[in-house]
C-alpha cells in the first residue's frame, strides 16, 4: 500500500466524483481508477461503489478511509516537526473561523501574523461551527475558533471569551435609547437575522423559546455585512454579537435580558494533535490581542 493510493482515494472520497478527483490530482481518470483497483486488490476488498457518475463509501471504504486520513495527518506533522527541528521557517497554517467570529477578530490579526511571520502563510476559512469541528478532527486544520465545547468527539477545546448576542438598532431606532430591552419585549417584532444554519441565529431562537416568544422574521440572511446593511436601510432590528459594532459608529447595541443569550469562544484542537511552532505563535498573539482589548479567558463554574 503506497501513500500515493491513500491520497488518491482520499481525494475520490472528498470529491465524490472520480472525474473531478483526477481533473484535483492532476492525473488521467484512468489512472486514478486503476491505482484505486490496485488499492482494492492489495485491501481485498471493495472501497467504492458506483452509483450512475457518483460513488459511495463501502463499509471498508469507511474504515479505510478514517484511518487514512489519520495516517497522513500524522505524516504531515512529523514533517512539520522535523522541518522546526531543523529550523526551518516556513509552512502554512491551516484556520477555520465562525463568520461572527471572524467579522471582529481575524482581519487586525491576519495583518499582524503576516508581519511578524512572513514565511509563515495563513489559510483562513470561514466555516460553520460543525465543519470547523470536522476539518480539526479530521486534521484537515490544525487550529479551529468556533463554540466551546464541541460536539464532535476527539477534539479539545480552550476557552477565550464569553460573547453575549445584543440588540442591533440604528441611531434613530424608537429603542436606540434604551439601557436595555427585555426578550419578551420582542415578541413580535420584526427582525433581520441569520439563518438557523448558524449557531448564532439558534443560539437566538433558543434563547426567544425560553422567553415564551414568536419573533416576526422579516429577513434572513448569510452574511453579517448584509444584515448590518439591512438594518441601516430599513430601520429595524437585529440580535448580533456584541463584538460586530466594530467599526460601525451608526449602529447601537442594546443588552438583551431575561433571559440574556451568551456563549464561549475558544480555540478547538485535535485531540493528541501536534502543535507546531506556527499555531502556537498564532495562539500567543490572539491571547495577546483580547488581553489588550480587555477581553480575558473564561471559565465554567
Amino acid at each position: 500500500m503506497e501513500l500515493r493510493q491513500l491520497r488518491y482515494f482520499l481525494a475520490v472520497v472528498d470529491e465524490g466524483h472520480f472525474t473531478r478527483a483526477a481533473e484535483k490530482l492532476y492525473i488521467s481518470q484512468p489512472a486514478l481508477s486503476q491505482q484505486i483497483k490496485l488499492l482494492e486488490e492489495e485491501i481485498g476488498a471493495v472501497l467504492l461503489e458506483r452509483i450512475g457518475r457518483r460513488i459511495r463509501l463501502t463499509a471498508a471504504g469507511e474504515i479505510l478511509a478514517t484511518h487514512a486520513r489519520r495516517a497522513l495527518q500524522e505524516l504531515a506533522e512529523a514533517q512539520t516537526a522535523l522541518a522546526e527541528l531543523a529550523g526551518l521557517q516556513r509552512g502554512v497554517l491551516q484556520i477555520g473561523v465562525v463568520q461572527t467570529v471572524n467579522a471582529y477578530l481575524i482581519p487586525d490579526l491576519v495583518a499582524a501574523f503576516a508581519t511578524t511571520y512572513p514565511a509563515i502563510r495563513l489559510h483562513i476559512e470561514e466555516l460553520a461551527a460543525s465543519d470547523i469541528e470536522q476539518g480539526v478532527a479530521e486534521g484537515r486544520l490544525q487550529l479551529g475558533i468556533s463554540f466551546t465545547p464541541a460536539e464532535t468527539s476527539g477534539i479539545v477545546g480552550e476557552d477565550l471569551f464569553t460573547e453575549e448576542l445584543v440588540l442591533i438598532v440604528g441611531r434613530q431606532h424608537p429603542w436606540a435609547h434604551l439601557p436595555q430591552v427585555p426578550v419578551q419585549a420582542l415578541h413580535q417584532q420584526p427582525l433581520i437575522l441569520l439563518s438557523p444554519a448558524f449557531c448564532t441565529r439558534r443560539l437566538w431562537d433558543r434563547c426567544a423559546h425560553t422567553a415564551g416568544i414568536e419573533p416576526q422574521v422579516l429577513v434572513e440572511m448569510n452574511t453579517i455585512s448584509n444584515i448590518l446593511a439591512a438594518v441601516r436601510q430599513l430601520s429595524v432590528a437585529t440580535v448580533l454579537p456584541s463584538f460586530v459594532l466594530c467599526n460601525q459608529p451608526d449602529l447601537i447595541g442594546i443588552p438583551l435580558v431575561d433571559p440574556t443569550p451568551r456563549r464561549t469562544v475558544g480555540f478547538l484542537f485535535r485531540h493528541h494533535g501536534y502543535r507546531c511552532a506556527a499555531t502556537q505563535a498564532f495562539v500567543a498573539m490572539v491571547h495577546d490581542r483580547l488581553a489588550v482589548s480587555g477581553l480575558t479567558a473564561v471559565s465554567r463554574d
